[in-house]
């Protein structure tokens, strides 16, 4: 056989380097992808440095990061109860509703001489009842989880107007439940500590176990997780019941903080929370919406909002930022070439 026959042409090795382009990802790509991932993080960064070097004395301080990772605790957990319906397909806007009824119902519970724990765990099945009634509107009833939550919002408001009359709540809260999130674990609030720990769990629970897996399923095709044997009304209804939970926690939490009880508390949580899981999915490697990215981006919208007020920011800024900040995140994500957070929740609206 003659050399000729061995040796590629220039055609031959022409179609092996497109070949070969075509399959190996560019360094382009990668790079983009990466700076679409580390967003959140150098958005960290660099709220840091700019807000250290034109407010020294207040923002370069631990008790200062202290204070905003303690103030952004409740909004923290607020957003993993969004999170948990989102991964199903489905949202809930009536989070903030629950928050504050969870927060007045507990507040009333110190204030007719209920022990700590009967109070709280009133509080948490407030919760748990919303969660049910959400899921029979959406599961039973089939109807439309936007719609249905933002009536259940307006209800829930009126409720915790009821038990209020109007007014805060602040008689009989004793010291020992507003310790439980105001003391320190080797200088950090309890109120962080205890974030950290709900993310940890809802993390592991909604990525590394069965029950995740299939929550995912039923949120990324519902039509072919039925094929596939998940029941996915069952993990609808079960994620609009954790979700209720997780947001009278956060009411709980909230009334724990500030010592008091509002029938408004809730109603400026639910942008900021939703924002902060979408933003959260960038620094997924396919965009996927997941509990310990919306933590980050709760930290990052904190640090944001905090060293605005410190510069002499307006009071409508925060309202804007968050607004802003959710535009960004997709803009990043469909950027870097990732599939939109967005498409995780297609069912939304059908």
């Amino acid at each position: 056989m003659s050399d000729t026959l061995l040796t590629p042409t220039p055609e031959i090795r022409q179609t092996d380097r497109t070949s070969e382009s075509l399959t190996r990802p560019s360094r382009l790509t990668w790079a983009r992808h990466y700076v679409a991932q580390s967003s959140l993080f150098i958005l960290i960064a660099l709220f840091l440095v700019v807000f250290s070097l034109a407010k020294p004395q207040e923002f370069a301080n631990w008790n200062n990061i202290s204070t905003i990772l303690y103030s952004n605790a409740v909004t923290g957990v607020v957003a993993l109860a969004a999170l948990i319906p989102l991964l199903s397909g489905e949202v809930d806007i009536s989070i903030g509703g629950v928050m504050g009824v969870s927060g007045v119902f507990v507040a009333w519970a110190f204030g007719q001489g209920w022990p700590m724990v009967p109070a709280i765990a009133g509080a948490l099945a407030c919760g748990v009842i919303v969660g049910v009634a959400n899921a029979l509107l959406v599961v039973r009833i089939g109807l439309n989880s936007f719609i249905s939550t933002l009536a259940m919002t307006t209800i829930l408001a009126g409720v915790a107007t009821l038990i209020t009359g109007g007014g805060s709540l602040y008689s009989g809260i004793p010291t020992s439940f507003t310790s439980l999130v105001a003391n320190h674990l080797l200088g950090v609030p309890l109120a962080v500590v205890y974030t950290v720990l709900i993310t940890a769990v809802i993390g592991y629970g909604t990525s590394r176990t069965a029950f995740g897996r299939r929550l995912r399923a039923t949120g990324s095709g519902r039509d072919a997780a039925r094929l596939i044997g998940v029941r996915t009304t069952r993990y609808v209804a079960v994620a609009f019941v954790l979700s209720g939970l997780v947001a009278a926690l956060a009411g709980v939490l909230e009334t724990a903080e500030l010592a008091s009880a509002s029938p408004t508390t809730g109603n400026s949580f639910t942008l900021s929370a939703i924002a902060a899981v979408f933003l959260g999915a960038i620094v997924s490697r396919r965009s996927r919406l997941n509990a310990w990215g919306t933590i980050t981006a709760v930290v990052m919208l904190g640090i944001g909002l905090t060293g605005l007020t410190m510069i002499g920011a307006p009071a409508w800024v925060p309202d804007v930022f968050n607004g802003v900040a959710l535009i960004v995140a997709l803009a990043i994500s469909k950027g870097a070439g990732a599939a939109s957070p967005v498409a995780a929740i297609g069912r939304i609206g059908s």
